[in-house]
């Protein structure tokens, strides 16, 4: 992984937690420094997201765009188009009109920098804020969406669809939170993302199914490549089209979740795993945020 970085330009406050544990335990209090204000941690709880413009620049952001082309130059085939330029025509991209593009998996074990997103404080020390002192990444996954291809737009969609009506007295609420991290623009050529603000807390609303039209209160979000949106995973959303007047648009999405959450079962682990190499001399934060600890 990379060294730290220093984030100077984010507000921050702290976090303190103390954890009720057993007399003997050592670990009874975990404090971080949380790059955002308490206002915006208050509107991410209330509206279910967050934006941060260009979060990702210069040589980082295309250190990440070069990562992700190389996972999918081994895993997507290209095909010439009648006009000469290349196109991509493999199977691995979804043409279905729910939700069109090319869904890659496991990103971390597959390409070293991605890597470095695992102590990425701008996304993690707010998802601490919000999940609690125990997180763990769930999985760093993406979706690329091309101009050439029919259907590269999503259906209105959550993704954690496990709240059951009535609810049991001790239900446990299956609260996530994903970083969409837009490596390309987001503009009304390549693909917008529509949200509805407070959407995350309808918790017994029917989602309408195989709807693409606009929806009363909703919020579309446009920003310059790099731009992050950190929501939590029940917040309404869906993908606009890539034209085909666009450019490809890349996104990395990470999700975080709590340590005693199993791990994303979508995709398939490759057998030589960078995750799994980096864990034989990994640091025990290091190894919580993996999945390897911190179940209290």
């Amino acid at each position: 992984m990379c060294e730290q970085q220093e984030y100077a330009e984010f507000p921050s406050h702290t976090v303190s937690y103390e954890i009720m544990t057993n007399a003997d335990d050592e670990d009874k209090e975990r404090s971080f420094t949380v790059l955002a204000t308490p206002k915006e941690i208050e509107q991410l709880g209330r509206q279910g997201y967050l934006i941060r413009e260009a979060l990702f620049r210069g040589e980082q952001l295309a250190r990440l765009r070069g990562a992700l082309d190389e996972v999918e130059a081994a895993e997507v085939a290209t095909y010439p188009r009648s006009d000469g330029e290349e196109a991509a025509r493999s199977p691995a991209i979804s043409r279905s009109k729910r939700f069109g593009g090319w869904f890659p998996r496991y990103l971390m074990d597959k390409h070293p920098a991605f890597l470095e997103l695992i102590d990425f404080q701008p996304t993690l020390s707010v998802a601490r804020a919000v999940l609690g002192p125990f997180v763990r990444i769930r999985q760093l996954g993406g979706r690329v969406s091309y101009p050439g291809e029919p259907n590269q737009e999503t259906q209105w969609h959550l993704h954690r669809r496990t709240v059951p009506k009535p609810l049991p007295a001790f239900f446990s609420f299956p609260h996530t939170l994903d970083s969409l991290m837009y490596l390309d623009e987001l503009n009304d050529a390549n693909g917008t993302l529509a949200v509805v603000p407070g959407s995350h807390l309808r918790v017994h609303n029917p989602l309408p199914a195989d709807c693409f039209d606009d929806l009363p209160g909703q919020k579309v979000v446009r920003g310059p490549a790099g731009t992050c949106i950190i929501m939590h995973s029940n917040l309404w959303h869906r993908a606009l089209p890539t034209r085909p007047e666009g450019e490809k648009r890349r996104l990395l999405i990470l999700c975080y979740g709590p340590t005693w959450m199993r791990y994303s079962p979508f995709g398939v682990k490759p057998e030589n795993s960078l995750v799994d190499a980096l864990l034989e001399e990994a640091s025990p934060e290091t190894k919580e945020l993996l999945g390897i600890g911190g179940y209290q």
